[in-house]
């Protein structure tokens, strides 16, 4: 009769539990997308966004920000029991730089747009971009959950 320790050392059954424990990653990666991405979308508008507040109100935004930042964190933590520190392969990586050029550059756009007085175009960037880092969100899950399955 053999046990359960025995199969553990049989290549076919530990390279089967593997891909078993890839799909399953892969599947809880994508079941947090329906939150995640458009919470991720609000607060990076919130950070586009803050230079139309104004000088004295400007923090606020970015703490909204950081808030929405922290709590899809521990909301994803607690939800899926997986914390995800840096991207599976290239293409997460490269999804990462994407999403890293869009909020810096409109950042600096609505930074000079505010300089101006022209707060609406600030908001209509800031909207743009939350939109824009909300599809980049998802496509990186996807990316993810991808290269998780494939991995090895």
């Amino acid at each position: 009769m053999e046990s359960h320790f025995e199969n553990q050392r049989d290549p076919a059954f530990v390279l089967e539990a593997l891909s078993t424990d890839r799909g399953r990653i892969g599947e809880r990666m994508m079941a947090e997308t329906w939150w995640g991405a458009p919470a991720q979308g609000l607060g990076v508008a919130l950070i586009i966004a803050a230079p139309a507040a104004g000088l004295a109100w400007a923090w606020l935004p970015f703490v909204l920000s950081v808030g929405v930042f922290v709590g899809v964190e521990v909301l994803f933590r607690k939800r899926s029991g997986m914390g995800i520190t840096r991207p599976a392969g290239p293409r997460g990586l490269w999804l990462l730089v994407a999403l890293f050029l869009i909020i810096c550059f409109s950042f600096a756009f609505s930074l000079g747009l505010a300089l101006f007085g022209l707060t609406g175009w600030v908001v209509a960037v800031a909207v743009a971009a939350g939109i824009a880092a909300a599809l980049i969100v998802v496509a990186y899950d996807r990316a993810y959950a991808a290269e998780v399955r494939r991995a090895g």
